[in-house]
């Protein structure tokens, strides 16, 4: 093993000298002032995404450990300042320098769940021991983090939800959205520095932290519990689109049939490791960039209707029958549910000065993405836009079968990929929840922290029927429109709107001005937000 050598600096040493020769390295060992490779690069930015796919929704979800049951696990998310007893309590996922920091109160005895993923992240199973990932990700490696968090699967419904809105109302609820999310993602940052010194204190924290700094434990654990109410929504999502996509590549199997291939085939995810999973979402992204791609192509490659951009479809400015216009807010709000994972993108920045910048272009290209697969799909398909757009895409014989193949095949390994890495945190929550149980831990014997084939065992049954319940769900609610606009206005506007602006109003004593507007969206947000989840109950509309 390579031990560290200790180099002893001259007492006279001018200060500019003593970081001449510094370097710093990326994840994967290269330093980062050398030119690098495309193959290196890539790498980095897989590594940078990693990072933020682990912490998403799981920086939310919180574990309380009473102070006198705190075991060796619970150890290594706590630190002691060098300079007094006073305990600085961190998420694993923030670099810790508190010998240079005063001493801090702690937050909460919470350890989230995403400080366990990122400890199984950056094992190191050689060693067998945990070794800290120092390197940042930079201005662009931010952006394209917070992009793929944001552009998703959502964007197969997009020509769906302007069918149910119009060209008019589509529009207008697009950009609400879109600039009152932009405005939320920088808030909540705001909110989580309220009572941060900036030149001493660590910037950021969790968006529990956020619900804790305006409540308490009480907003904290609201917090955990929407964000594992979410992250169960998200898993019947994920088999709703596998199984639509498999029924679009085998037009003759039912819906029962094609929910059990589904739980076949996402069951092995939940048992791959962490670290694979995070490389493996990637695969998200570039389907959904492939998608709008293959979309465009199609529609210039058709002179008539259907399907055509040369020969639209006939297209509505308002709504002749609003009675569905509902459904349309969960629908688009879907598309900008990333705010859970901001904080952490935040954290994660090598300069944090620059995230509202970020937030900014991040915003601006996810605009772009979404107005044109919006006008697209809706000239394309008018009022036969269907739940997802590559439905519409199977119908058309007149494509190209391989390239709208290819592009359903995507479909399908975008659950594929996401699937194990959503469903982490939530398996997490309960096999700790459980397994900290003195009676479980005892018939498991677990008190000498010994593996044992009865904790296997229950971890494997567990996991299994986790995936089970959720292939159940699927069935109660098949459509993928109804889920997805779920998500949206109960989830997306709750935690990307409405909450923050609440902790925003709680935290700050705000101008006259900017109360009333924060007000004003508090309750537009409020009343879209009530009617989309009333909507996604009710009766389909394709």
């Amino acid at each position: 093993m390579t031990k560290t050598k200790n180099i002893r600096v001259p007492s006279n040493t001018h200060p500019s000298r003593l970081h001449e020769e510094e370097e710093f390295f990326s994840a994967h060992g290269t330093p980062v002032s050398r030119p690098q490779s495309i193959r290196t690069s890539i790498q980095n930015f897989a590594g940078s995404y990693s990072r933020a796919s682990i912490l998403y929704v799981a920086d939310g979800i919180s574990l309380h450990a009473p102070a006198e049951e705190e075991d060796d696990e619970q150890q290594l998310f706590k630190t002691m300042t060098s300079e007094s007893s006073g305990k600085v309590y961190r998420t694993f996922s923030q670099t810790t320098t508190d010998h240079l920091q005063p001493t801090l109160e702690p937050l909460s005895r919470h350890t989230t769940i995403s400080s366990i993923l990122s400890r199984k992240l950056s094992m190191d199973p050689a060693a067998g021991s945990i070794r800290f990932e120092h390197n940042k990700s930079s201005f662009i490696q931010s952006i394209f983090n917070a992009v793929n968090v944001l552009v998703g699967v959502g964007i197969l419904a997009l020509p769906l939800s302007f069918r149910l809105a119009g060209w008019l109302y589509g529009t207008l609820i697009l950009i609400f959205c879109g600039l009152v999310t932009n405005y939320t993602a920088k808030v909540i940052v705001k909110c989580l520095n309220v009572h941060k010194h900036p030149d001493h204190d660590e910037m950021g924290g969790t968006y529990g932290d956020m619900g804790q700094l305006a409540f308490g434990d009480h907003g904290r654990n609201l917090i955990s519990t929407v964000f594992i109410i979410e992250l169960i929504t998200i898993g019947v999502a994920m088999i709703v689109l596998l199984g639509d996509g498999i029924q679009s590549l085998f037009p003759q199997l039912d819906l029962v049939t094609t929910r059990l291939i589904s739980f076949c085939v996402l069951t092995p995810t939940v048992f791959i490791s962490i670290k694979k999973l995070a490389y493996t979402s990637l695969i998200g992204i570039i389907g959904c960039v492939c998608l709008v791609i293959i979309v465009f192509y199609d529609g210039l490659s058709k002179d008539t209707k259907p399907g055509s951009l040369f020969d639209p479809m006939d297209t509505e400015f308002v709504p002749n029958d609003i009675s569905n216009l509902p459904l349309s807010f969960g629908l688009i709000m879907s598309g900008f549910a990333g705010h859970a994972v901001f904080p952490s993108i935040y954290r994660d920045m090598r300069n944090p000065a620059q995230y509202n910048s970020m937030v900014n272009v991040t915003y601006f290209i996810t605009f772009i993405i979404y107005v044109f697969m919006s006008i697209i799909g809706y000239l394309m398909f008018g009022q036969d836009a269907l739940q997802e757009i590559t439905q519409n895409l199977a119908l058309i014989e007149e494509y190209s079968q391989s390239l709208n193949r290819f592009a359903i095949w995507l479909l399908v390994l975008t659950p594929l990929a996401k699937y194990g890495l959503m469903l982490q945190p939530l398996n997490l929550s309960w096999e700790l929840f459980l397994f900290n149980n003195q009676k479980v831990e005892t018939w498991l014997k677990l008190e000498h922290h010994v593996d044992c084939w009865r904790k296997q065992t229950v971890t494997m049954v567990g996991r299994v029927l986790v995936t089970a319940v959720l292939v159940y769900f699927a069935l109660i609610f098949p459509g993928f429109d109804k889920v997805m606009s779920l998500l949206g206005a109960l989830f997306s506007f709750t935690i990307s709107i409405i909450f923050p602006l609440i902790c925003h109003l709680k935290l700050f004593k705000l101008s006259g001005t900017e109360t009333t507007i924060n007000c004003i969206l508090l309750i537009v947000s409020i009343v879209m937000a009530s009617l989309g989840t009333i909507w996604s109950f009710r009766p389909s509309v394709v």
